[in-house]
């Protein structure tokens, strides 16, 4: 085995298939390389979600900050950048760097991954070299304290999706990305056009599995920011919130 790299970096090419349609990286692609880049990461330190499985555990994707300057279009090669920021309270921070293809920075990204026991669902402490592995690295690219975010009022927006095989992860619940996609689906796109999306909060509070339904609300906060909750329908629980920011969209130039 080669040297232990701390700091982690690869390299994604947007592709067709990954565009919105506006012809820019979706955000549920941003989300995607998060999750890929953390996963090889963790794979390479020993901490991927096999060999806590191993041990009768696996990752929970808890808390996710994204603030994006600009989402990168169609062919564009950006390099994201991933390291371990230790341990706060029971989360295990990962942060993440995205660059464009001029070196320039594209956004930024904190995370925040619970352990859980898979026979009890019951959360565990991260272990102690986690806690350790923040010592020396970057500094966080966003400094958030995970509070407990807003949650919906009167739900200006509401729609109702049916969560899919295709939605499951390897844990058999809705991925993560699934999830981020379904709270940004209750806002029309007339209500999005004309805007850019520059700032994403998600607090996963409960899992969704196969056949389940969602209602997916969303409602605005202020001229530049909405609120929404993902709530299961088969029993009320909220699975679920987030804020995200948004503000002008520059002219397409293609």
């Amino acid at each position: 085995m080669g040297e232990l790299r701390f700091v982690w970096s690869e390299s994604f090419k947007v592709r067709a298939y990954e565009v919105d349609v506006w012809g820019r990286a979706s955000v549920l692609t941003v989300c995607n390389w998060l999750q890929e880049v953390a996963g090889n990461h963790a794979t390479h330190l020993g901490w991927g979600i096999e060999d806590l499985q191993a041990r009768g555990s696996t990752w929970l994707l808890s808390r996710l900050h994204l603030r994006v300057k600009r989402l990168p279009p169609w062919r564009e090669e950006v390099r994201v950048e991933t390291w371990p920021a230790g341990v706060h309270r029971l989360w295990a921070v990962r942060e993440f760097r995205i660059h464009g293809a001029d070196g320039g920075e594209v956004g930024v990204a904190t995370s925040g991954w619970m352990v859980v026991n898979l026979a009890s669902r019951r959360l565990v402490r991260p272990a102690a070299e986690l806690a350790e592995a923040g010592r020396g690295m970057p500094p966080r690219a966003i400094e958030d304290e995970f509070e407990k975010l807003p949650t919906v009022g009167h739900g200006a927006f509401s729609r109702t999706i049916e969560v899919r095989t295709a939605d499951l992860d390897i844990n058999r619940h809705a991925n993560n990305v699934s999830v981020v996609g379904w709270a940004l689906e209750a806002l029309p796109l007339e209500a999005l056009e004309g805007r850019q999306l520059v700032g994403l909060e998600v607090e996963f509070r409960g899992e969704t599995k196969g056949g389940d339904c969602v209602t997916s609300e969303a409602e605005p906060a202020d001229a530049a920011t909405f609120v929404h909750r993902l709530v299961r329908e088969g029993d009320g629980r909220e699975v679920a919130a987030a804020r995200s920011r948004w503000r002008p969209a520059p002219a397409r130039t293609s």
